[in-house]
């Protein structure tokens, strides 16, 4: 590991530098009431956290483009976009905070768990824009609304399959829905905070959480303008109160009426 100085001056032009992160993880543990500065073995157990917590992302699907090295160098650009920085700050100091004898403050558990949830949303829209799903493909239990209304198989995001009964909505009409994260909860495990990202074409009129629950009603709206059928996407990511995150994806067509 590369012994480079952390306190090293910071001129990195707009590129989110590793030690930039830790540097931020370490002002969120400030404003959390720890005042000692950070020693270098501080420093260097942080990098290896922020390289283990990126790890762990990416092994559950929430790839961002971290950038892994054999010999990790905090001073090696970290790969992610300055949106993600947030998330990757407020993480971090979470799982640092154990070190100082602290119990991680409400608030800061509450940023870290929604931005979170958001790099999360983003990435997976990210990945699923560029991949396109067999259409006999199955989606798998995690991916099913238990209300039974969504398609047991992916659809082809640019036509639905004529084999397959993907979930309709008439444009203009509003429909509720039940996303259940029961099954995925370990012991007394909650869903601790969520978000539900849609494609254009739906409108997210409401949206609410009861754990293991995420209740959300979208209302069908016509993007083109033109009286074709078109397949849309929702995206719906938990977050529980132990940090685990849970993402699902269900396409809706858009019907117009006749």
């Amino acid at each position: 590991m590369s012994n480079t100085s952390l306190y090293a001056a910071r001129d990195t032009g707009g590129v989110t530098d590793k030690v930039d992160i830790i540097l931020g993880a370490y002002s969120q543990l400030r404003i959390s009431g720890i005042t000692r500065s950070p020693t270098p073995e501080d420093l260097e157990t942080a990098l290896c956290r922020l390289e283990n917590m990126a790890a762990e992302w990416d092994t559950v699907g929430t790839s961002v483009g971290y950038n892994f090295e054999d010999e990790p160098d905090p001073n090696s650009n970290s790969g992610i976009k300055r949106g993600y920085r947030h998330a990757f700050e407020t993480n971090l100091a979470v799982r640092l905070i154990p070190d100082f004898n602290k119990v991680v403050p409400a608030s800061l558990m509450g940023q870290a768990s929604q931005s979170l949830s958001n790099l999360c949303a983003r990435a997976a829209m990210e990945r699923v824009r560029g991949v396109r799903y067999p259409d006999r493909q199955p989606t798998g239990s995690g991916n099913n609304i238990r209300a039974g209304r969504w398609a047991r198989f992916y659809s082809d995001p640019a036509q639905a399959p004529q084999s397959s009964s993907t979930q309709q909505m008439f444009i203009g009409d509003e429909m509720d829905f039940r996303e259940h994260f029961g099954s995925y909860l370990r012991g007394a495990e909650e869903v601790a905070s969520y978000s539900v990202v849609v494609d254009s074409g739906l409108v997210l009129v409401s949206d609410s959480l009861e754990s293991p629950d995420v209740i959300y009603r979208l209302r069908a709206t016509d993007p083109s303008g033109t009286s074709s059928g078109n397949v849309v996407q929702v995206t719906i990511v938990a977050t529980t109160d132990t940090g685990r995150v849970e993402t699902r994806r269900h396409y809706v067509e858009l019907v117009p009426r006749d």
